[in-house]
């Protein structure tokens, strides 16, 4: 059975660190990361200049990792909006299982979590403001067009510092 994981959240949300942690859990597991793609490609993370380039890759790859009849494939991008979220299902249809991955995470924590993240992985502040603007909650379509929505919340967050030793990180709407 082919299984496509949906990652839906703005940066800093723990999209990545969640894939990392499903795949050491399911190790036939393929994530396909947009921000991977962008450095094979580009060279940089933060080189935004074929982003046709990226974005026909990343289904490319998703495509390829499909071709095994018990491929578990995670999709990690931002996917916003609705729109991209009905798009990855419809150009998928050799998936027998769709899963969207909502990540709930309040927007204090997401923006702490990016300036944790360093380097040219840091989302600039005005980008993330942006999204965050942009960014549309899954319509009953959306969800149920779906085969399984899963939500994550700020308990992986604070899950996910503890086990890297970076409880003094952990801020008060982490634990509630």
């Amino acid at each position: 059975m082919r299984t496509l994981y949906l990652l839906s959240a703005l940066p800093g949300s723990g999209k990545s660190t969640w894939a990392k942690r499903f795949k050491n859990e399911h190790p036939t597991a393929k994530i396909v990361s947009s921000d991977n793609l962008r450095v094979e490609l580009l060279g940089r993370l933060d080189d935004f200049s074929n982003e046709k380039l990226v974005w026909a890759s990343f289904l490319d790859r998703i495509h390829e990792y499909a071709k095994d009849e018990n491929a578990i494939v995670i999709a990690d991008s931002t996917n916003i909006l609705n729109s991209y979220r009905a798009y990855y299902l419809e150009q998928t249809p050799e998936f027998d299982r769709h899963v969207l991955v909502m990540f709930d995470i309040p927007l204090p924590i997401v923006y702490a979590q990016n300036k944790l993240r360093g380097g040219d992985r840091v989302v600039p502040e005005e980008a993330m403001k942006r999204m965050a603007d942009q960014f549309e909650k899954p319509t009953q379509e959306v969800i149920k067009a779906y085969d399984e929505v899963i939500h994550v919340g700020p308990d992986f967050i604070a899950e996910e510092l503890k086990r890297q030793n970076r409880e003094d990180l952990i801020v008060p709407e982490l634990l509630k």
